[in-house]
């Protein structure tokens, strides 16, 4: 059975490809949140994992994303990572540690991100996704 169902991380439909149950994991195809299918009275929804530990939240949409876009990291994740568990700590979620709005555009991957600015620029605005392996000393 195929459905949209809308990410509320991204913000965005997609087909869900294949049945799920209540309880299951969903990887959204767009921004590679990892997400829990729940039925309330028929109505499917996605959420958060409610009991996901923040770092292993970001980490995993983080790969998913990178994997879904066969994309690169480079020596700034770990950084970049801390700055991101330090905007959902202060603001209550992962903004971009490069954006200074804290709207939904810029939940990690931005928007932008999610959009092609790695395939135009080769990488995202902060460093943290790029198109091809960086170099030694590439930020």
């Amino acid at each position: 059975m195929r459905e949209k169902i809308l990410c509320p991380v991204c913000q965005v439909s997609f087909l869900l490809r294949e049945e799920k149950k209540d309880g299951d994991e969903v990887i959204c195809p767009v921004c590679g949140a990892v997400l829990i299918m729940r039925m309330d009275e028929e109505k499917r929804h996605l959420e958060r994992p409610p009991d996901m530990d923040p770092e292993e939240e970001i980490r995993r949409r983080m790969d998913n994303f990178a994997k879904l876009r066969t994309y690169h990291f480079n020596q700034m994740k770990n950084p970049l990572i801390e700055g991101l568990l330090a905007k959902r700590e202060r603001f209550g979620d992962f903004y971009c540690p490069c954006k200074i709005d804290h709207v939904q555009e810029n939940v990690c991957p931005c928007l932008e991100t999610r959009m092609g600015s790695v395939e135009q620029n080769g990488k995202c605005h902060c460093g943290l996704f790029w198109k091809e392996p960086p170099k030694n000393g590439e930020k």
